[in-house]
């Protein structure tokens, strides 16, 4: 089937606002980074304030702008309108690009999750993460070659049954492992020093990094505008409304685990499950502890489903637009690029490989997050960027949603103090995540690895061919 007929899906809108809610939570909502906040003690209450403030919710008003204006091929097209097709190009690439070492990161929480199901000695194998990366996500990628209609399906399954369920019983076990008097680890002493990051150093803005890397992402559901009903409402409640659950959700569930799990003692790959191991031990439920490992695996499984084929639409986009060539504009019968998907597939089964090179399964989280981070950091300050510049350049074209705030100083606000955050998360990346990384080698490694991914759309837009782009795009 040729590439056009992935857009033209798009004619018979089928998604609702519940729907896409879900979709859109199920992009970044897992138990993953909840270790990482509880690491930082009560300073992760600073944290999730300016993850939610200074970035979640610029990106959701901004994306909600965009997309209601331009519903049409997400990051795209709206940094294509402007500045150019190269540019666009360039940020759907580290949008894409970024979800290799993303994806990786979050299949080794699947793996070390699953490891509680089978035996918790296995989450620290590194055989063991390598091989549940590589099963959990080809058997995703086949899934998801059904189309949309079975991706949607996934991402509210897994996220209700992976996600919210095991959340309200870790919430829920630790509240009452409080109330009933058992040791708290969490520190509550009302000093600024507890309260405020004014000590901790390197370490707590590298851990910072996990909380922006558990919130990105919420723009990618825009790739699915043509298949939502009454976009131009449903789009903007819908990322609201994600936004807020996942700001209530990860918040009480980092203070969970930091109540349970005594900090020197904590995973920051498996501490979820970790914390909810102690609680059902509490009150003799240990036997529930491999069903309830399996759901939360379930859940982080959900979301790679998700994020297999959101970014790879986009790319799609750009690629149909004489950037990529025919064999990669290739669809199945359900308007799923398939080619494009199975180069995602090798290519992240490549990425895994790290877990095979680095010591501990913790550096190699932290690693690929850290990579995540940066690239999707550049890809960010391009959207805060082409926002501001598309409200000057397209003045009169029509926003449904428009960030309140006057003619422009709301969104120089809103956009402002988001470009502001990504730069310093973008600095703060080339800080080595542990001890067990040389500081030097690190940097370099990650300043080349940003440097020929930001190459390699210059490269695709300099071999682009008139002939590539496919008949009837709009």
């Amino acid at each position: 089937m040729s590439a056009p007929q992935l857009h033209n899906i798009g004619q018979s809108p089928h998604i609702g606002v519940v729907k896409l809610t879900l979709m859109t939570a199920a992009l970044f909502l897992t138990l993953r980074n909840m270790p990482m906040m509880a690491a930082t003690g009560m300073n992760m209450v600073f944290f999730n304030a300016i993850t939610v403030f200074a970035f979640l919710v610029p990106i959701a008003l901004v994306s909600a702008e965009l997309a209601t204006a331009w519903p049409k091929n997400g990051v795209f097209h709206w940094v294509e309108e402007a500045f150019g097709t190269r540019w666009g190009l360039t940020a759907v690439w580290l949008q894409w690009v970024q979800s290799l070492f993303g994806i990786t990161s979050i299949l080794s929480y699947v793996a070390a999750s699953l490891a509680y199901a089978i035996d918790p000695a296995l989450a620290g194998s590194r055989i063991f993460i390598v091989g549940v990366i590589l099963a959990v996500y080809w058997t995703a990628t086949v899934m998801n070659l059904r189309g949309m209609r079975a991706s949607g399906r996934i991402s509210s399954v897994c996220l209700g049954a992976g996600v919210l369920l095991p959340a309200g019983i870790l919430i829920g076990l630790a509240g009452l492992y409080v109330i009933q008097g058992h040791p708290v680890h969490l520190n509550l002493t009302l000093s600024a020093d507890n309260w405020l990051p004014l000590t901790g150093g390197r370490q707590n803005l590298v851990l910072f990094l996990s909380f922006i890397f558990g919130v990105v992402g919420i723009e990618v559901s825009a790739s699915h505008a043509r298949e939502v009903r009454n976009v131009r409402r449903s789009y903007p409640v819908a990322v609201f409304s994600a936004a807020l659950l996942g700001f209530i959700l990860t918040l009480f569930g980092g203070l969970a685990v930091a109540a349970v799990v005594s900090t020197n003692q904590l995973d920051l790959v498996s501490g979820s499950v970790q914390a909810l191991q102690i609680l059902l031990n509490i009150w003799h439920l240990g036997w529930l502890l491999p069903l309830i490992a399996v759901l939360v695996a379930l859940g982080a499984a959900g979301q790679v489903s998700t994020w297999i084929v959101g970014p790879v639409k986009g790319l799609w986009a750009a690629g149909s637009a004489g950037n990529l060539p025919p064999q990669l504009q290739a669809c199945n019968a359900n308007g799923v690029p398939r080619n494009l998907l199975m180069l995602q597939a090798a290519l992240m089964s490549v990425v895994a490989l790290v877990f095979l090179v680095v010591p501990s399964v913790n550096g190699a989280f932290l690693l690929l997050t850290s990579a995540a981070v940066i690239l999707y950091a550049v890809m960010y300050l391009l959207l805060f960027a082409a926002a501001i510049r598309l409200r000057y350049s397209h003045a009169d074209t029509v926003r449904p949603y428009r960030i309140p705030g006057g003619r422009v100083w709301g969104l120089w606000l809103v956009a402002g103090t988001g470009f502001v955050t990504t730069l310093a998360c973008l600095l703060i990346g080339f800080l080595p995540p542990g001890a067990m990384i040389a500081p030097v080698p690190y940097v370099l490694a990650m300043f080349a690895s940003l440097v020929v991914m930001l190459v390699m759309p210059q490269l695709l837009y300099h071999w682009r061919r008139p002939e590539w782009a496919a008949p009837n795009m709009e």
